[in-house]
C-alpha cells in the first residue's frame, strides 16, 4: 500500500528565510514597549497570542501596508518550490501551521508562487485600510495542547492522519513551544534547524537537519517517492 506523504511547515525562520512577523512591528513600535512586552511573555505573564496582538496593535500601519512590506522583503528558504511540487506530484498535502498572522505570511507565499499551500494562522478580521487596534480570529487553536500558541500545530498534523488515511507527516520547523510540541507529540518525522534542532538533540528526539536550503528534505522526499512509487 503506498502511503501518502505530507509536510507542514512553520513559517517564520523556517519557510521564511526571516522573522517576517517581527520585521512587520520592530520597524513601527516603541523598542523599549516591546522589550518589556517580550519580557513578560518570557516570565509567562502574558501568552503568545496577548504578546502578539499588543505588539501589532501599536503599529500605525494597516494590514494593506504591512502585507506589501511582507510581499517585498519576505523570502522563502532555498528548495521550498521543489519540495512542494514532490509531495503535491505524490498526492500530498503542504501546510504552513503559523503562530503568525494571515495577513503577513499571504503574500509571501503567493509572491513564491506557494498560494496553494494550506495556510493556517491566526487572521485579521479587521478591513485591509483600518488601522489598530485590530480584530482577530484564532481558527486553529485548540485546547489540546498545553500551550496558548495561536495555531496548535499538534491539530493541524494529526487532522491531515485523520483526513487522509494512511500517511506520513513532516513537520519542519525552526522554534519551541508549538514547534517542539508538534516534533514530540505528532509528528512522524522532523526535519529542524535552531532551538528545536537542540531541543530535539536534548529529548532524544529524531530529527534531520537543515541549513540554508530543503536539500535534506528534497533528497528525503525524493527517497520515499521513488520507494513508494515502485511498490
Amino acid at each position: 500500500m503506498s502511503v501518502n506523504i505530507h509536510v507542514v511547515f512553520d513559517f517564520d525562520g523556517t519557510l521564511a528565510t526571516t522573522f517576517v512577523g517581527g520585521e512587520m512591528f520592530r520597524c513601527c513600535t516603541p523598542p523599549d514597549r516591546v522589550a518589556e512586552l517580550s519580557a513578560n511573555f518570557s516570565d509567562g505573564e502574558i501568552s503568545l497570542r496577548q504578546y502578539q496582538e499588543a505588539v501589532f496593535d501599536m503599529v500605525d500601519e494597516t494590514t494593506f501596508e504591512m502585507s506589501k512590506r511582507a510581499e517585498l522583503n519576505g523570502c522563502i528558504r532555498r528548495c521550498a518550490t521543489e519540495v512542494c511540487e514532490l509531495v503535491w506530484d505524490s498526492g500530498g498535502v503542504v501546510s504552513v501551521a503559523s503562530a503568525g498572522l494571515d495577513f503577513y505570511i499571504k503574500p509571501v507565499l503567493e509572491k513564491a508562487g506557494l498560494d496553494r499551500v494550506e495556510l493556517h494562522s491566526g487572521k485579521v478580521l479587521s478591513e485591509p485600510a483600518e488601522r489598530p487596534p485590530f480584530r482577530y480570529d484564532y481558527p486553529s487553536y485548540v485546547k489540546s495542547c498545553k500551550g496558548d500558541w495561536v495555531t496548535c500545530k499538534c491539530e493541524v498534523i494529526n487532522r491531515l492522519k485523520s483526513n487522509h488515511g494512511a500517511s506520513e507527516v513532516i513537520f519542519v520547523g525552526d522554534g519551541l513551544l508549538g514547534d517542539a510540541c508538534a516534533a514530540a507529540n505528532a509528528a512522524d518525522t522532523v526535519f529542524a534547524t535552531g532551538k528545536l534542532l537542540r531541543y530535539c538533540k536534548e529529548n532524544k528526539i529524531s530529527a534531520t537537519e537543515f541549513g540554508k536550503d530543503f536539500g535534506p528534505l528534497v533528497r528525503y522526499l525524493h527517497d520515499k517517492t521513488f520507494i513508494t512509487g515502485a511498490s
